[in-house]
């Protein structure tokens, strides 16, 4: 084996990742060191600036989801209180509101 420069070292590690050769067997083909290899090739993507992946953080930070309240409707007329859910329909409550302001003949 010849002694190798750092960037004949970058294309190996670069050609053998591109191969989709295992390290041991893209050794093998081009007679090289596997242990050798491998520690160029931790040094090589130690020094690129370039990473796959992110680091990620761990928060630590509890949310808690309340359902909000949902209060029924009240209606107040002066005979007595009318109350209905709070997911009656408006269309309901708008009849029944119009009905109520006409007086029976």
């Amino acid at each position: 084996m010849s002694r190798k420069t750092s960037d004949e070292w970058k294309c190996l590690v670069e050609k053998q990742i591109t191969s989709g050769l295992s390290v041991p067997k893209f050794c093998d083909q081009y007679q090289l060191s596997t242990k050798y290899f491998y520690a160029r090739k931790a040094i090589i993507a130690k020094g690129n600036n370039r990473t796959d992946f992110i680091q990620a953080k761990i928060i630590t930070k509890q949310t808690i989801i309340t359902q909000p309240i949902e209060y029924p409707i009240k209606l107040n007329l002066p005979v007595g209180e009318l109350s209905f859910p709070h997911n009656i329909s408006p269309a309901f409550i708008a009849e029944l509101l119009n009905g109520l302001t006409h007086e029976d003949v």
